[in-house]
């Protein structure tokens, strides 16, 4: 008697932990966010933050300084961070492996070489073809460039793993490959040719916010939309999905279909992010592993509903925490924001790794 009272009260506490812990992340994430629209290398009271954004109209250059700088600069690294904390998310499970994250289907490698030689072939045009150098280059619609790179990287991973019918074993063997392969073009493509966008090349490669402003949040915003709304759609499916293939196909699943279209939408949401920022690493990695083992700790378990929303709400907050960082260590100068996060990714990187062996 006394065991199923006790079982049952646990039943009734644990949405009350879930619930209190959604809270809890929302409040973090509305403290860092209001710290990034104060802090830099010209620090804002919050009071005028609080003053600033009611008014809406940018009066001075405090005003400007928020309106056209530090707000679309935090937005921007709230999205990124869902973005990349999806797609680890559904990496994770269709590959079921802790250690997937963007970079395993080549993702980063594809879009990060795809700019580089998008830069360096316009330089070598300009300079060689048309004979002059000093040209303003129009980079808006380099994030097209990057995402077609990402998706084409993505594609030849998925061609590769086509005959094993996308195991996940075939398709972590062939990200990894083609992933070594992409990230040693760029380092050879910027070193043998060299030029004028080097220096571009290498800051974007570094994973930046730096001079992000709302026409790149807008350009996003639509991709993180359908994003999240394709994420929920999948949810039946990629919980079917973290069971053997076997026993995924024993339960009706046409698991070769259903993992290609997850596969695709992680490639999406993490490409797209790339695109705007550049790769920041491991943030895939770090943000679903601290979801399972914050809401296992609770005793809430590791549902996929659970962990999304969780993954969401901490993958903004490790962004823009990362970005915070990133402007004010060694204010006025910056640290690439993809620096920072390689730096925390890495020593939880070592322990799966340990824990796997």
């Amino acid at each position: 008697m006394n065991r199923t009272m006790t079982i049952s009260a646990c039943r009734e506490i644990k949405p009350w932990l879930f619930y209190g812990l959604l809270i809890s992340l929302i409040a973090l994430l509305i403290c860092l966010f209001f710290t990034a629209l104060s802090m830099g290398s010209v620090p804002l009271s919050m009071q005028s933050v609080w003053q600033i954004l009611i008014s809406s109209i940018p009066q001075n250059s405090d005003s400007n300084i928020l309106w056209q700088l530090r707000l679309p600069r935090s937005l921007l690294a709230m999205l990124v961070g869902i973005h990349f904390a999806l797609a680890g998310l559904i990496l994770q499970a269709v590959i079921r492996n802790p250690l997937a994250d963007p970079s395993i289907l080549g993702v980063n490698g594809g879009a990060s070489l795809a700019i580089v030689l998008c830069l360096l072939v316009v330089d070598y045009i300009q300079l060689h073809v048309f004979g002059f150098s000093d040209f303003n280059f129009n980079f808006a619609w380099l994030p097209a460039v990057a995402l077609l790179g990402g998706v084409l990287a993505t594609a030849l991973v998925l061609k590769l793993s086509w005959r094993q019918q996308l195991q996940p074993n075939q398709l972590a063997l062939n990200g990894v490959a083609i992933g070594a392969v992409l990230n040693a073009l760029v380092m050879w493509a910027i070193l043998a040719w060299g030029g004028n966008r080097t220096e571009t090349s290498l800051i974007w490669l570094a994973g930046s916010l730096y001079g992000r402003d709302f026409s790149q949040l807008f350009l996003l915003l639509p991709w993180t939309f359908v994003g999240v709304l394709s994420c929920f759609a999948l949810l039946k499916y990629l919980s079917i999905l973290q069971l053997d293939s076997d026993a995924a196909r024993t339960l009706g699943l046409n698991v070769t279909r259903w993992r290609l279209i997850s596969l695709l939408i992680a490639v999406a949401l993490a490409a797209s992010a790339t695109a705007i920022t550049g790769p920041l690493g491991f943030v895939g990695l770090i943000v679903p592993h601290f979801a399972k083992v914050l809401l296992n700790r609770l005793g809430l378990g590791t549902s996929l509903p659970h962990l999304m929303v969780v993954c969401m709400l901490a993958g903004a907050s490790l962004t823009l925490a990362a970005d915070i960082a990133s402007r004010t260590l060694i204010s006025p100068l910056e640290i690439p924001t993809g620096t920072l996060t390689t730096l925390m990714g890495i020593p939880i990187l070592l322990l799966l790794i340990r824990r796997q062996n």
